[in-house]
């Protein structure tokens, strides 16, 4: 049966009369992928109010448990979508587009309405390459109806005020309904903090596990089905780590082939915006809009990085005589030990699937692939502080412990380091540009376990191979996808790496969605769906801070010893030898031995702060 008549058939059985009663989701899950609803919505099958409202329903019955979104856009989700159902319903209308005001939605961190410039909207039928489809959009990228806030209570309201970054209002041109900003790792590092009152982003497979970051929610409302696409951000992997820990497909194309104008830094060098859906077809139309390459663009411009034109030396076909072959499997990656046994028997079946699909698999020599992790992370960390280098001596405390942990580190990173990490980014380029002479692509897990329980000590995980961060210091793009499940029926995910050419920045892209075509053309890993109970009782995160909680990690407390969080001392002083004057002096001890820059910002570090920053002061000096 050809796909669009199994999409049928499972729409009918979701909203068929004399049934039983339809539950929230049944009709925006009877589609398979993002592809399949716009079709569906252009054939006139449903209409996008009708997805809108049980992607709404589904939103209110699980939404809040899994923590998908930041902040909700009802009203003009609604009004877009009524929009786009009146566009296709004028068949005679001319294709054109109409410039309207958008309703703001309710701002939770802003005590007055936020000022909305007029967006580009669509007004008819043909020029609708997204007709209608819900979106979920990480709020490190600007949407007009909210603050641009990176989940964190320190943030420029005049950010982008009232305006669509260029990639939201190219997808609003293109037909999408953005229902809302999705939770995320503060300021896209670290986890997020349970003290500071935001959603918790949780795994949908697991509500107890991380759901990956920094773009989590956007991650978690693909694989529970709330909307079937969405927008990231990737510096070290943030696209791609919530797409293997979730079990959905995320892309980090190559840097420069997507517009950043209304994006927030994270780390300028490393930074991109990608595509997260179901599949890699879904990313590849999400990517061409984008970029300004499908119909319906919108009318802003964007000067601050090169957007690539379409490829003329590669096609989507993937059986044409031009399509990508070989495939390099890193030997370092398949002979080490730090890979877990569930993610090496599902990487071994998915190069099964790959040979089958009609690939090569050669294996390569890649040595320097922790030379290449260690690049992005100093790169990162020093970029970070940088950002936040005014904000985070004066507000301290306003600041979530993982994000503040990991960015004040950036001032330890001295120039000379900084400029040779960057030196050996572009050697290490140079390396992987050769491996990639004699074959297509690589494809190695994302990473090399499934997800973690939720907490680490200090918020701040030291001892993970971070195997999508090898790719982040060079321009190559990469790709997520869902290759299998552990016995716990948690996700396991294939990283998929393309080459980079000057010449043609978006050849990369086009060779590793040709893969990814491919492999879920014979796979149906990425067709699962998550599903929570609606009455399941949630847990509450554990305290980072907290020492029966979390993974040991370097420089953490002996056992049986307390690590205490943002508590300040009472106004009382301490008894001689008593609990508080121990921790004083322990946390002075402790304050002595940190870099000489950190003690130089005057920030009045805490006990378990002084623990984690003396953790991840030795791992940079490893790094280093």
């Amino acid at each position: 049966m050809a796909e669009k008549d199994q999409a049928v058939s499972a729409r009918d059985q979701a909203v068929s009369v004399g049934t039983e009663a339809v539950s929230a989701g049944d009709l925006i899950r009877a589609y398979p992928d993002l592809t399949a609803q716009i079709a569906a919505v252009r054939a006139g099958e449903v209409s996008a109010s009708e997805l809108l409202q049980d992607s709404l329903a589904l939103a209110d019955a699980v939404g809040e448990k899994a923590g998908v979104f930041l902040q909700r856009f009802d009203d003009s989700a609604s009004d877009a979508a009524r929009r786009v159902d009146r566009a296709l319903a004028d068949a005679g209308a001319e294709d054109a587009l109409e410039t309207v005001p958008l309703a703001p939605a309710p701002l939770p961190f802003a005590g007055t309405s936020l000022p909305l410039a007029p967006t580009t909207l669509p007004r008819a039928g043909k020029s609708l390459p997204l007709a209608g489809v819900p979106l979920g959009i990480k709020p490190m990228i600007a949407a007009a109806e909210a603050p641009t806030t990176a989940q964190s209570a320190v943030f420029d309201p005049s950010f982008y005020e009232g305006r669509d970054s260029v990639v939201v209002d190219r997808l609003r041109a293109a037909g999408a309904v953005v229902e809302g900003t999705t939770t995320m790792a503060e300021h896209a590092a670290g986890r997020p903090d349970p003290a500071l009152g935001f959603p918790l982003p949780r795994n949908p497979w697991d509500l107890s596990r991380w759901p990956g970051g920094s773009s989590c929610g956007t991650a978690i409302g693909i694989s529970l089905g709330i909307f079937a696409g969405g927008l990231g951000t990737d510096t070290s992997g943030s696209c791609r780590i919530p797409a293997a820990y979730c079990g959905i497909t995320g892309m980090r194309p190559t840097r420069g082939s997507v517009p950043t104008g209304g994006v927030l830094n994270a780390s300028p060098t490393l930074d991109v915006v990608g595509p997260m859906a179901r599949s890699a077809r879904d990313c590849r139309l999400l990517l061409e809009v984008m970029q300004g390459r499908a119909a319906g663009r919108g009318g802003e411009q964007d000067n601050s990085s090169e957007v690539a034109a379409p490829s003329k030396q590669h096609t989507a076909n993937p059986g044409s005589e031009q399509a990508t072959r070989r495939i390099g499997v890193p030997k370092q990656v398949v002979e080490s030990d730090r890979i877990g046994s569930a993610v090496n028997t599902a990487f071994s079946q998915a190069l099964v699937d790959l040979s089958a699909s009609g690939f090569d698999i050669d294996y390569v020599d890649l040595p320097f692939l922790d030379e290449l992790i260690a690049a992005t992370m100093i790169i990162m960390i020093r970029e970070m502080y940088e950002v936040h280098e005014e904000s985070l001596p004066t507000r301290w405390t306003d600041y979530g412990r993982s994000f503040r942990r990991l960015a004040v580190m950036g001032c330890v990173i001295s120039d000379d380091i900084y400029h040779r990490a960057l030196g050996a980014a572009d050697h290490l380029g140079a390396l992987l540009d050769e491996v990639l002479q004699n074959v297509d692509a690589l494809v190695l897990p994302t990473w090399p376990e499934p997800a973690p329980p939720y907490v680490f000590k200090g918020g701040t995980p030291q001892e993970e191979w971070n195997l999508t961060a090898a790719f982040c210091a060079v321009p190559h793009p990469s790709l997520a996808l869902p290759m299998g499940f552990d016995d716990a029926g948690l996700p396991l995910s294939l990283q998929v790496v393309g080459p980079y050419s000057p010449d043609d920045p978006d050849r990369g892209n086009t060779v590793i969605l040709n893969i990814g075509e491919a492999f879920q053309a014979l796979t149906d890993h990425h067709r699962r769906f998550a599903h929570i109970d609606a009455e399941a009782v949630v847990s509450p995160v554990p305290d980072p801070d907290d020492s029966a909680s979390g993974d040991s990690a370097p420089g953490d407390s002996a056992p049986g010893e307390s690590a205490p969080g943002n508590s300040a001392p009472g106004n009382s002083a301490p008894d001689e030898g008593s609990p508080d004057d121990r921790d004083i002096a322990r946390s002075a001890v402790l304050f002595d031995q940190l870099p000489e820059p950190l003690r130089r910002l005057g920030i009045p570090f805490d006990e378990a702060d002084s623990t984690t920053l003396l953790a991840l002061a030795r791992l940079f000096t490893t790094m280093t």
